[in-house]
Order: C-alpha cells, then structure tokens, then sequence
C-alpha cells in the first residue's frame, strides 16, 4: 500500500483528469437484479420453446435489454456494428485505467556516481537560486556544498579512506564547481532544454516538448 500510494504522489494524470473519470462513474447506473418470478412468467407464456429454452431466451432479452441501456448511458449507439467494442472499451477506462495516459516523476539512483542530465539541471538549479539571494557563484557552490540537504541531490561521493572528513566539503565543493563548469562551458549559447537533453529543440516533437517541460519544472523550488 505504501509503495501505491508513492506511485500515486510522483504521478500526474494527464488523459482523461481524474474528476472527469470520477464524474463518468457516478453517472452510469448499478442496474437492479431481474425478478425472477416475472422471468418464470414471461418464460411460461412462450408456446414455441420447452421451459427451460424459454427461461435462458428471456433471461437473454433481458440482458440485452440492460447492455444496450448502459452503452447508451456510455454515449455510444447500440445500433452501431461497433457498439459493444466501444462500450467495453469505455468501461475498460472508467474502471481499469485502460487507455489512461500519465506523467511520472524520473527516478534517479542517489547513489549513483554517474553526473546526469537531471544532476545538471538540480545543480544550474541550485546555484541560480542563491545568485539570486546575493551571492556570488563560488559562494553559492561552497554553500551549496557544504549544506547536508542537499548533498542527496549530485552524484559525488566520498571517495574512501583517502578523503578524510575535514577535507570532505572542500573536495565536494570542488567536485561541484568544476562540473558547473563543465556545464557552462559545454552550453555554447543553447538553451537549457539543448544542453541537458543533448538533442537540438528542431528534433523534439511538441509532445516530447512537453514532457521535457514537466520534468524540468519538477525541479524547480517551488515544486520540490
């Protein structure tokens, strides 16, 4: 359950909104049982079939009778030669998730040693908010690397017995300001999308554009 409910916090819904679906369900109706002393009636009143034929007959008329209701509470035409297809499909969506479509947060290894596009984006990120607060650029790396909550965010890590833990920040900063480096260096009046993703924006279909907004905004302060 825990692990549901992380997977439902690092989602967003994109088709259909969640409302609408929920809206859609409340809409369709939970149909009554047939009456099964009507059944045997109407079942009896059927010259041309043995009882137990006419049972099943009526009890499938009735069926019948209740599917095509619910196709049309569904928006769809029974007299349509796809009706039933499009029905189970519509409540294949608005019960099993079937066709839904969703953005999920990137997942990074915090372990990991490896620099990655999203570890430049965090560190551009990072820098840039305490440039805005006064500081000048070195500043706000040594401060960026000798803040503790922060050190989950970049893949640089200890590197055994060699560092002691006095010259630990004094190697992350250095770790740091020679990758923010890099960064700028590498970008070449491109824009951030171009450097991070490493593909020109000409290449990106407005979909992929979209989806590269997203995990971009993701990082930004005010939605971490």
């Amino acid at each position: 359950m825990a692990a549901k409910a992380r997977k439902q916090l690092s989602k967003i819904s994109i088709v259909p909104e969640e409302h609408n679906v929920k809206s859609a369900r409340r809409k369709l109706p939970v149909l009554d049982p047939h009456d099964l002393r009507s059944l045997i009636t109407e079942a009896k009143t059927n010259d041309k079939a043995d009882f137990d034929t006419a049972f099943l007959l009526a009890f499938r008329r009735r069926n019948e009778t209740q599917m095509k209701d619910l196709l049309r509470r569904l928006g769809v035409d029974p007299a349509r030669s796809d009706a039933w297809q499009r029905g189970f499909f519509h409540l294949a969506a608005l019960h099993h998730g079937v066709g839904h479509l969703a953005w999920y947060l990137r997942r990074t290894n915090r372990n990991s040693a490896t620099w990655t596009p999203t570890h430049d984006l965090a560190l551009l990120r990072e820098v840039i908010v305490l440039r805005q607060k006064g500081l000048s650029e070195r500043r706000a790396v040594k401060k960026l690397a000798a803040d503790p909550k922060k050190r989950g965010l970049f893949p640089y890590r200890r590197q055994g017995y060699r560092f002691s833990t006095v010259e630990e920040p004094q190697k992350r900063e250095a770790a740091l300001w020679a990758r923010l480096q890099k960064v700028k260096a590498s970008a070449r009046g491109k824009s951030i999308v171009d450097l991070l993703v490493g593909i020109s924006q000409d290449g990106l279909s407005s979909i992929e554009r979209s989806l590269y907004e997203l995990d971009m905004s993701s990082l930004l302060p005010e939605n971490r």
